[in-house]
């Protein structure tokens, strides 16, 4: 069951927010979320791939060995609500200098916060993120190409297909963005939140 959890109070390791939710340094006590959201048959399904099998214990250990040991070429960060709740989580790996690119992924993991525009919001406060802190000039990712949610999400996070890319049986859609394009259309607005529309109460006790 996704059920999101609080996080306890820790040093102030936000990366970056946006007024929906927060980017943050992972945590050891991240460990039980993803460990369960992991073994998510429906999770693994739009990752392409199969549940874990490993037992908590040896997952656990894989953690704290990422934890205690920086890799430049990738790096996950954990995606929560401005109160603490955990919910899915963000990362960039496959950094390669010579192509000056990095592949990113991501996973709105607990079901209630799907469908409310947080993976496309995630998306942008990350990407901005990395321009200002990854040496890049291309992020890309690879999502299949029947998740219709997850293309429109990418898409509004500034991201265009490029290619489709065969794997085994299924087929995915790579999808780029490129730091000046981007940049560019960050300029000129196309990123900003939407304006909030008042409800029908709030539009009764406006004075005219």
């Amino acid at each position: 069951m996704n059920t999101p959890r609080a996080a306890k109070p820790a040093w102030n390791d936000t990366v970056a927010e946006s007024g929906r939710l927060r980017i943050r340094h992972k945590r050891r006590d991240d460990a039980l979320d993803d460990y369960r959201w992991r073994r998510d048959p429906e999770l693994a399904q739009f990752d392409g791939g199969t549940p874990l099998a490993a037992s908590f214990s040896e997952f656990l250990r894989q953690v704290e060995q990422d934890l205690g040991f920086a890799d430049h070429r990738r790096r996950m960060f954990a995606l929560e609500t401005p109160e603490g709740l955990h919910f899915g989580n963000i990362m960039y790996y496959n950094v390669d200098a010579e192509r000056d690119s990095a592949e990113l992924g991501i996973s709105v993991a607990v079901a209630a916060y799907r469908g409310q525009g947080l993976g496309a919001d995630a998306m942008v406060t990350f990407v901005r993120y990395l321009w200002q802190t990854l040496p890049v000039r291309e992020l890309y990712l690879h999502t299949l190409d029947w998740n219709e949610r997850a293309r429109r999400c990418f898409q509004r996070a500034g991201f265009e297909e490029t290619a489709r890319v065969v794997r085994g049986e299924q087929v995915f859609l790579r999808m780029e963005a490129k730091r000046e394009w981007w940049l560019l259309w960050e300029m000129e607005g196309r990123f900003a939140p939407p304006a909030r529309t008042p409800s029908a109460s709030e539009a009764e006790v406006r004075p005219s």
